[in-house]
């Protein structure tokens, strides 16, 4: 749900990361492509890949780029651009979409602040303004959604943008089966991917690190799919093979979540 931020990041625009994908094609995805749409059609998908997204580079936007008036809209054609999440797109948009709903910067820190006191319902919150920045001040973004709202501050990055967009289109219930760490950890896993796509620096002003390793762990105990499919349509295919893989029933899987799923995997 939240986006960190360093209140002292530099604005930069970073040196692009080249070389292998971060997320090649994934063999599950493939295979059931094959099984839906053909393989001559399979193929031609595949080959659209050496066509790589491009929008934010042509913008001149990378990972570190500040927040503006434009960025709900480079978010949204890089999200549409992607190869990697298209499969799990249907149905997404309007409502999902970064450029429907509110996409408020907030260049008041205070005001930020409060309206994430007031979207989490913090009842206990520092009662001075100083006390207040110092609690909240390394949250960069937050995902309201009752209110289809994504709040940045005006110092945010792209990146944590981009985080705040991909829990929107994440499926409502996800984190509530998974929890916290898995639900952040795969939301910036998926950040990610678009930002390797557009050959960008992956996010790096997060405090996610441990989550993020649990979320690439989650992949490789399963599959890029599979996750995906969990975590944009919620269609329970991660559920059905973790019990598969760990010889669960569904009681036992849920207690493996709740005793922290990442240490068993």
């Amino acid at each position: 749900m939240l986006a960190r931020v360093r209140s002292d990041a530099p604005h930069h625009t970073g040196a692009r990361r080249r070389g292998g994908a971060a997320c090649p094609p994934d063999v599950a995805h493939v295979l059931r492509l094959q099984r839906t749409i053909g393989n001559r059609a399979t193929t031609r998908l595949l080959q659209r890949d050496t066509a790589r997204p491009h929008s934010l580079r042509d913008a001149g936007v990378t990972t570190t780029t500040r927040v503006s008036g434009k960025t709900r809209g480079q978010i949204q054609k890089a999200i549409e651009e992607s190869e990697v999440l298209r499969p799990y797109l249907k149905g997404k948009f309007p409502r999902a979409a970064a450029t429907e709903g509110t996409f408020e910067i907030h260049p008041d820190e205070e005001d930020f602040n409060q309206a994430y006191i007031s979207s989490q319902s913090i009842a206990d919150a520092p009662r001075t303004e100083a006390e207040r920045a110092k609690e909240y001040g390394h949250i960069g973004g937050f995902f309201d959604r009752p209110k289809n709202a994504i709040h940045v501050r005006s110092r945010s990055n792209f990146g944590q943008a981009l985080h705040e967009a991909m829990h929107k289109l994440a499926n409502p219930a996800f984190r509530g089966i998974w929890g916290d760490t898995i639900n952040e950890g795969v939301t910036q896993y998926f950040t990610d991917c678009v930002l390797r796509e557009q050959e960008l620096p992956e996010g790096k002003d997060h405090k996610y690190g441990d989550h993020l390793v649990c979320a690439r762990k989650l992949v490789t105990a399963t599959n890029r799919d599979t996750v995906a499919r969990e975590f944009f349509l919620g269609d329970g295919a991660l559920r059905d093979a973790l019990k598969k893989k760990w010889n669960l029933t569904e009681d036992g899987l849920a207690k493996a979540r709740v005793a922290d799923l990442c240490k068993r995997l």
